[in-house]
């Protein structure tokens, strides 16, 4: 597929699912902007839900990566601890560094991510 401008709705999207070890959903997500889906290249881009007590176990990978708080308040890994993160804020990720997302409120919490890869399937994540 040759890259070209693309507009689409978060809609058109189909949701994916990460399970928890009681198989209970702990966070879904939706990828926007990937060169397997779209027509693009160099980005990857998409939408994560942590439901309330859900959580994005730390873990780390060798692309850097960028969230964006969309709605709600929840925690972030980042720097060897947890801290606060809420509507508006944003967070730059290092490659290599470990970060992880847990929701301890009574509403989902919403961010976006971005990769500079040009496709999810291209990143490996590793637990811890």
């Amino acid at each position: 597929m040759s890259e070209r401008a693309v507009l689409l709705n978060e809609c058109e999207c189909d949701w994916e699912w990460d399970k928890g070890p009681r198989g209970e959903t702990c966070v879904r997500w939706r990828t926007l902007i990937s060169a397997d889906k779209t027509p693009s290249c160099g980005v990857t881009t998409g939408i994560c839900i942590v439901p309330p007590g859900g959580e994005l176990a730390p873990h780390h990978h060798a692309p850097q990566e960028a969230y964006y708080a969309i709605e709600g308040s929840a925690e972030i890994h980042l720097d060897g601890g947890w801290r606060p993160i809420e509507r508006g804020d944003a967070a730059y990720i290092p490659g290599g560094v470990t970060h992880g997302v847990r929701n301890r409120s009574d509403r989902p919490f919403v961010l976006m991510w971005t990769f500079p890869t040009d496709t999810l399937a291209e990143i490996e994540y590793i637990d811890g």
